[in-house]
């Protein structure tokens, strides 16, 4: 009966663990998905730079939009999977699991920073494609103007909407303490920490809304 038991005993440990490692492995999963998919915006964004084609914009939302369903589910499994929830009342491992929760969280906040500049340069990359390649006259550009000034207006929501998703970011980074993690999690830490200074670097730029315009129009507009 005792070896029975024990038997059991063993077989319920084996089967916590392998299930720990699946639930683990599920939330990687999750976020190095929505890496992908981050990554993937970040270049399709730049190419539709220099082609100005609005479907490739379009593509861009996808793929954040995904991003951001991908970081979000990998920081709920992270947070509320029963095992993981158990891992986590083990100290060394607690940080690591705390850590994958707020890596969701930021990635997720990430990408919903991108979907309000993307927002915003498909409406744009539309006006510059409806006057490109023609002269432009005295009333194109003052028609310009105005649609300018109507995306101004959505503009401003947007630089709202990043500032705040930013400045998100930065309390979940800041309540993170990488030393004491396994290597690919502070590796994972590293990237976000350039990916959030090259975010606050473009959002400073980005809030220069008449020449941003102006470069994304490759027109001069008046101050």
């Amino acid at each position: 009966m005792r070896a029975r038991f024990l038997l059991v005993a063993v077989l319920a440990v084996i089967a916590a663990a392998g299930y720990t490692a699946y639930a683990g492995g599920s939330v990687y999963r999750g976020l190095d998905s929505g890496r992908q998919e981050l990554v993937a915006a970040q270049l399709t964004i730049k190419n539709a730079g220099q082609s100005g084609d609005v479907s490739q914009l379009q593509t861009a939302m996808d793929q954040l939009r995904r991003a951001e369903r991908d970081f979000e589910d990998a920081k709920a499994r992270a947070r509320d999977d029963p095992a993981l929830r158990l891992a986590g009342g083990v100290p060394a491992a607690g940080h690591e699991v705390d850590a994958s929760v707020r890596l969701g969280a930021i990635g997720a906040d990430l990408s919903r920073a991108g979907q309000a500049a993307a927002a915003v340069a498909i409406q744009v990359a539309a006006l510059k494609q409806k006057y490109t390649g023609r002269a432009l006259t005295a009333d194109d550009l003052d028609a310009i103007l105005q649609q300018a000034q109507a995306i101004a207006k959505t503009y401003s929501g947007s630089i709202q909407a990043i500032g705040q998703q930013l400045r998100a970011a930065h309390r979940e980074r800041a309540e993170v303490t990488t030393t004491d993690l396994v290597a690919p999690m502070r590796n994972a830490y590293d990237a976000v920490d350039r990916a959030l200074a090259e975010a606050d670097t473009a959002f400073t730029r980005y809030q220069d809304v008449r020449q941003v315009l102006s470069d994304f129009l490759g027109v001069r507009l008046p101050p």
